[in-house]
């Protein structure tokens, strides 16, 4: 073979990878291309009933879902219940989110999905009732309706529907509220600490409350706290010291409707602990009969971590 020869079957290879790797970057930009309009988590769209497992990994927290006995729950919560309005708009997005655009001329870092440190976006994974992991995506940065988002170990970044409202505060994971009620619809409360009792009553359901002089009293700070009274995180007794414990202040609320609210509340240094227990006067309406019956789980052998604003306004409440 001459020199001339072989120049000219180097250059006929070098052709024939080149276009070799053109047909293979078409094929896959087609591809690219087909995926618009699919559901970004397909899998888990096509498993539907069969999820039980969700992990969320946000840079400041991780949020582990499964499910269990006909709830949701979360293990960083020792297994207390997920809110069911948050996992269903949760569920709303996973189902319906799809690949709307490809993102081009942007790179993982831009887009927020991935930064030196590894710790930019948010990565949603999903898993059957097998432990099988059907999707992993994480998502960047919000672009005017649609957000950022690469599958898991892959560089293709798409512009994908939903809304995901993902909270990195472990408190709206959590079931909520813990305590709803108006202060219309308490009766009395009793307040008990080492150092004595204070009680306060209502002659009627339109009336001021009174303590036991009697004497008119305003109680409105106090009571309002109940209306939407939501722990920061939750934990099972045996896990907390609690048991072992006096609390430093009882504040029990008695309803119209026969409900009785026992509220221990623990300042353990820093931070402050309640155990709520949830009971019936002997009297109570059908309406008091039912919740119990079905909120009961919520409470039993429950303690919550409360705000430290709110833990000190309880414990330093008096009736005057």
């Amino acid at each position: 073979m001459n020199k001339k020869t072989l120049l000219i079957s180097i250059l006929v290879t070098i052709l024939s990878v080149g276009l070799l790797l053109f047909l293979i970057s078409m094929q896959k930009n087609t591809a690219t291309r087909n995926d618009i309009g699919e559901f970004l988590f397909e899998n888990t769209n096509k498993e539907g009933t069969k999820v039980e497992k969700i992990v969320i990994k946000m840079p400041k927290i991780q949020i582990s879902l499964y499910y269990e006995n006909k709830f949701w729950h979360i293990k960083e919560a020792d297994g207390y219940f997920a809110d069911l309005i948050t996992i269903n708009k949760l569920f709303q997005d996973l189902n319906n989110s799809k690949i709307e655009a490809i993102a081009t001329g942007i790179s993982l870092e831009d887009a927020g999905i991935k930064n030196n440190q590894d710790t930019s976006g948010i990565e949603i994974e999903t898993y059957n009732n097998q432990g099988k992991m059907l999707d992993s995506v994480i998502l960047g940065k919000k672009k005017n309706n649609y957000w950022y988002a690469a599958k898991s170990g892959e560089k293709q970044i798409y512009l994908i529907s939903g809304i995901f409202d993902l909270s990195d505060n472990l408190k709206y994971w959590l079931q909520q509220p813990l305590i709803s009620i108006e202060p219309k619809n308490i009766s009395s409360f009793i307040m008990q600490t080492e150092t004595g009792q204070q009680v306060a009553y209502k002659t009627s359901m339109e009336s001021p409350f009174y303590n036991l002089q009697p004497k008119q009293i305003n109680v409105m700070p106090l009571l309002e706290k109940f209306m939407l009274f939501m722990p920061q995180n939750a934990k099972k007794i045996q896990n907390t010291p609690l048991d072992s414990l006096k609390p430093n202040k009882i504040i029990v609320l008695f309803a119209y409707s026969g409900l009785i609210y026992g509220i221990e509340i623990f300042q353990i240094e820093e931070d402050f602990w309640i155990k709520v227990d949830l009971s019936i006067n002997k009297l109570p309406t059908k309406i008091a009969s039912q919740y119990i019956k079905e909120s009961l789980f919520l409470y039993q052998g429950w303690a919550f971590k409360i705000d430290k604003n709110l833990g000190k306004f309880l414990l330093n409440y008096k009736i005057h």
